[in-house]
């Protein structure tokens, strides 16, 4: 595809017609593409719509999934022939109870530890109402987060500090950040990164090289430990955020004395007034 706004024969908006994969996380083969020392291959950014992936993940019913390394997620992502330059991360912590507030800070600390850039927008909470009973509530809104990932974008293509641009997103508001890297820079590659569980945004995937899926294998190979040091000292994996354990089997009854026992077999009747 060329500059000017001009699309390439035969790609038309709303139809991808690049490789479609999987990213499981499963061992490959050695072949040549390894011998390439990692200067000589091309530098991939992982980009990340965190609302958009913490909500997939919920629907997930598995909370634990929450606590994920992306920078490990972003090297299970990446061709052989790419090597991961950078994760940024893009989110905002909407006003809620302490204890998920408290859960999504440490988060976003322990990103932090792991060199992933965290660019944050915000809430702002409003009225609303309704006209016809006249019911009156609170509602928030995301600001930003959407702004800041095009931004980033835009600044590393600008900057040739990337060569393949990964798109962490369903939304739809970030086919006009595909379409801008597709047309201003037609060197660059544009890969789209769906949730789990959800599909690739056709508006994004119009623009793009690759579709890539997250595999399950991928997500449970890719998590965070449970304990890690940042520069503020330890954080640890919210209790929310963790794979409930199955409940323990119940305990052996207490040994009766001779006056209780009962025969094998036959149940006693205890009337208590």
């Amino acid at each position: 595809m060329g500059t000017g706004g001009q699309q390439s024969k035969g790609r038309r908006w709303g139809q991808h017609r690049g490789r479609i994969r999987v990213a499981d996380g499963a061992l490959r083969p050695f072949g040549p593409r390894d011998l390439t020392p990692p200067f000589l291959k091309r530098r991939a950014i992982l980009y990340v719509d965190g609302y958009n992936l913490f909500h997939a993940l919920l629907n997930q019913k598995r909370r634990e999934w929450l606590w994920l390394d992306l920078q490990a997620l972003g090297r299970g992502l990446i061709d052989p022939t790419e090597r991961l330059a950078g994760v940024v991360w893009v989110s905002a912590h909407k006003p809620q109870s302490r204890s998920r507030m408290e859960a999504l800070f440490r988060y976003e600390a322990a990103l932090r530890a792991r060199r992933v850039r965290c660019l944050m927008g915000h809430f702002i909470v409003h009225g609303e109402h309704c006209r016809a009973c006249g019911n009156v509530w609170s509602a928030s809104t995301e600001k930003q987060s959407d702004v800041n990932l095009a931004l980033a974008v835009a600044d590393d293509v600008a900057a040739n500090r990337v060569d393949s641009v990964y798109l962490l997103t369903t939304d739809g508001d970030h086919a006009a950040t595909a379409r801008y890297v597709r047309e201003a820079y037609p060197e660059k590659r544009i890969v789209s990164v769906a949730p789990p569980g959800r599909v690739h945004n056709r508006q994004i995937a119009a623009w793009t090289d690759e579709l890539v899926g997250i595999g399950r294998n991928l997500l449970a190979q890719s998590m965070l430990p449970d304990r890690l040091k940042t520069a503020k000292g330890w954080i640890e994996r919210p209790e929310a955020w963790s794979a409930r354990p199955s409940l323990p089997p119940p305990p052996d009854p207490p040994p009766t004395n001779d006056a209780g026992k009962t025969k094998a077999g036959h149940l006693r009747l205890v009337v208590s007034n």
